[in-house]
This record gives C-alpha cells, sequence and structure tokens, in this order.
C-alpha cells in the first residue's frame, strides 16, 4: 500500500506577496519622485533660458525679468556683471513631490542661465 504525504503550502504564495507589494510600492514610489524632481528641474532650467533671454534684449533687464516672473511661485535673483555684458538669471523653486501617504520633504530645484546683453535693436532709417 502506498501512502502519500500531502504537503501543505497552500499559502505560500499569498505570504510572499504580503511580504514583497511594500518593497515593489517603495521602489514604485522612489521611481515617481525621481521623476517628478528630473521634469522639474528640465521646466525650471527652460524658464530660466526664456525669461534670461527675453530680458536680454529690454532696455531694463532687472525688471523685464520681475515681470515675466511675478505670476509663477519661483524665486529669483538676477545680476549682471560689472562690464554690463551678461545678465544672468537663477531661479529656485520648491517642489512637494506628489506622493500620498509618504512624508516626504519639500525638495528644492535651481536654475541658472547666462545670456550676453543686447539692448534694444536699433532700426536702420
Amino acid at each position: 500500500m502506498q501512502t502519500h504525504q500531502h504537503r501543505d503550502d497552500t499559502g505560500q504564495a499569498t505570504v510572499e506577496f504580503a511580504l514583497l507589494l511594500p518593497l515593489f510600492v517603495s521602489c514604485l514610489a522612489l521611481i515617481v519622485a525621481t521623476a517628478a524632481v528630473g521634469l522639474s528641474s528640465i521646466r525650471l532650467a527652460d524658464t530660466a533660458r526664456v525669461v534670461a533671454r527675453a530680458a536680454s534684449t529690454a532696455e531694463e533687464p532687472t525688471q523685464t525679468v520681475e515681470a515675466l516672473l511675478k505670476s509663477q511661485q519661483i524665486s529669483h535673483t538676477e545680476t549682471i556683471d560689472d562690464s554690463r555684458q551678461f545678465l544672468t538669471v537663477t531661479l529656485r523653486q520648491k517642489i512637494r513631490i506628489p506622493l500620498i501617504g509618504i512624508p516626504i520633504p519639500a525638495v528644492t530645484v535651481s536654475a541658472q542661465s547666462t545670456v550676453a546683453l543686447e539692448g534694444l535693436p536699433v532700426l536702420m532709417e
């Protein structure tokens, strides 16, 4: 007569799933947070470049930077070098990582752009 041994491992998959799920969610949250910071950094760098370029052709570059960034939640500094040839625009923005239920502090992203001051173009008569 043969005896069959019966193994009782019916809940093993459930236990493995329960143990690995928090690790998977944590890795996914880290990827989302990294992508959010990266995209914000790219957007801020593009904004710095556009603002610096627009201000480089203005008569009053610092006022132009102020006017362009007035409605946005971006802190900024603009400096003109001693020879009045270059304008540097530095932008800083605090962003919140969009993760529900995970307490992550705000991250500060910064970007800087330097352009040559061109002044107003003079039209030939």
